[in-house]
């Protein structure tokens, strides 16, 4: 069963400064850390339907197994990943949650 660790960003101060950040800084350094990671999908929040978004941003790194997941966010460069993805969040801490897929 693959798991997905999800950062949640919220809105930016500087929403161009954010993803220049994000594009330019963070997928460089953050990439190379997340040890047995098999793809990160970045996507735009836009929604709910009739309300302006609560978020930004949303970040699925997936992973085989919540095992590769744990794995990967307990080691030295995984923890070093998520600071990484805090400190270019402009708008406040990013949400992460962890989620696998249903079988």
């Amino acid at each position: 069963m693959s798991a997905h660790l999800l950062i949640i960003y919220p809105i930016p101060k500087d929403a161009v400064a954010f993803e220049r950040a994000y594009h330019d800084e963070h997928l460089p350094y953050a990439g190379p850390r997340l040890i047995g990671a098999t793809g990160v999908a970045t996507k735009r929040v836009v929604g709910p339907a009739f309300a302006p978004p609560p978020y930004h941003w949303m970040s699925d790194v997936s992973f085989p197994t919540i095992d590769a997941l744990k794995s990967c966010a307990t080691s030295k460069g995984g923890k070093e990943a998520l600071e990484h993805a805090a400190s270019i969040s402009s708008g406040g801490a990013p949400t992460i949650i962890v989620v696998t897929d249903e079988t």
